[in-house]
């Protein structure tokens, strides 16, 4: 299936900066999560993606992401598919807290991409939500029409991902990733999840 983001630059990433973009992209969502669940699972996602960039800052081993990946797979042995309204966007958000856990274990780029791809199904429903168009099926080699405004500011922001690399010197192999770029990593995650928030409002509230 053709796809509007092009995470290509991390082909050649380190592990660490690998974990970084999937922990970034899964930090951009939890506003929508927040509006969604209630706040236990709330502090949970954010409990667990905290050590997600712990680990990326080198101040904590794996093990407690190996214990909340283990939990997320559980869960999701138990629970039925969901993929209709606010129940399919909290399991997407779900796929990518699972995926930085597991970059934050076992790195590589399939999981990069795995985690772009989802981001951009979740935010493309959301957009199809909001515009009121009806489904078309494009065929393989088709031109794509333009991005909806959510995917479109998902692609600036993993542009504001290596922008933050840049301006720190680092370039995508690097070895460590201090704690003051996760800090900034965050913050600008963080300010693009408030603008996904506000539009989810809208969103459930159709659904609702």
């Amino acid at each position: 299936m053709a796809r509007y983001h092009n995470v290509a630059l991390l082909q050649d990433a380190s592990g660490v900066v690998l974990t970084a973009f999937c922990a970034a992209v899964a930090e951009r969502m939890l506003d929508v999560y927040a509006e969604i669940v209630d706040e236990d699972e709330l502090g949970w996602a954010k409990d667990s993606l905290a050590e997600v960039w712990n680990v990326v800052a080198g101040e904590a081993d794996s093990d407690v992401c190996a214990v909340a990946l283990e939990e997320i797979e559980a869960e999701a042995s138990v629970e039925e598919n969901c993929d209709l309204g606010s129940s399919f966007y909290a399991a997407r958000i779900i796929d990518l807290l699972g995926l930085a856990l597991e970059s934050a274990l076992r790195p590589d780029f399939r999981k990069a991409e795995f985690v772009a791809n989802t981001a951009e199904t979740l935010l493309s429903s959301l957009d199809f939500a909001l515009s009121g168009e009806r489904a078309v099926i494009y065929r393989q080699g088709e031109q794509l029409p333009p991005p909806g405004p959510l995917v479109s500011r998902d692609i600036v922001a993993d542009a504001e991902f290596f922008e933050v690399l840049r301006r720190a010197g680092l370039s995508v192999d690097a070895p460590a990733v201090s704690a003051a770029v996760v800090s900034e990593l965050r913050r600008v995650s963080r300010a693009v999840g408030e603008e996904y928030g506000r539009t989810a409002l809208d969103v459930i509230s159709v659904d609702g």
